[in-house]
């Protein structure tokens, strides 16, 4: 409920997207505007998980902005307005992703061997040419493959991937250490790299 005289900057996302969606030209454009410059740092830095470029990044978040504004309308409160947005943001992302894939018609080769994937701590969690395979397929694929993860890693990754939880929100939300929630989801990565992979190749 938006208090009398309370600043947009205060108001709850409910009322923020209640006023954009209103017939008050100034008030509509006003709540965007607080959206935006509320939301705009966390997509940035969403963006930049997939891309690397500066300039592609503003691109990406502009245009991932305006989707999301022209979809407002569409937005169902089951879930959290960033959850829903950053979803837009990575979709957004990927199919840059893909794109460049189509111009540079690069191949990306898999070395890992996931034979003994349990007994294997993958260590970086920097972007690397197997991670790549995630960014430049189709996401309804992408959460295919989550949805495909052993039960053991399946509700981390959800959490990860899909919620964009960082690592101490998911051990909150598991009551796991941080340290196995860190382990799961790089062995989620790897397993969900693994069969996009192998889905692209089947292709």
């Amino acid at each position: 409920m938006v208090k009398t005289g309370s600043k947009l900057t205060d108001w709850e996302e409910a009322d923020l997207i209640k006023a954009a969606l209103g017939n008050d030209s100034a008030m509509s454009q006003a709540a965007f505007y607080t959206l935006y410059t509320r939301y705009n740092k966390g997509v940035r830095s969403h963006v930049a998980r997939y891309i690397k470029d500066e300039v592609e990044i503003e691109d990406i978040c502009m245009e991932s902005f305006a989707k999301a504004f022209k979809q407002l309308s569409t937005y169902k409160d089951d879930n959290h307005f960033s959850t829903w947005l950053f979803r837009i943001a990575r979709n957004t992302a990927f199919d840059h992703l893909s794109h460049e894939k189509a111009r540079t018609h690069k191949s990306v080769r898999l070395t890992i061997d996931y034979s003994a994937l349990e007994h294997v701590d993958i260590a970086s969690d920097d972007d690397s040419p197997e991670e790549e395979v995630i960014g430049s397929q189709d996401h309804e694929s992408f959460l295919d493959c989550v949805e495909a993860l052993p039960e053991l890693y399946r509700e981390v990754a959800k959490f990860c991937f899909i919620d964009n939880l960082g690592y101490k929100e998911i051990a909150v939300k598991t009551q796991l250490p941080i340290n196995t929630v860190k382990t799961r989801i790089k062995r989620a990565k790897a397993l969900v790299i693994k069969r996009m992979a192998e889905e692209d190749q089947d292709l």
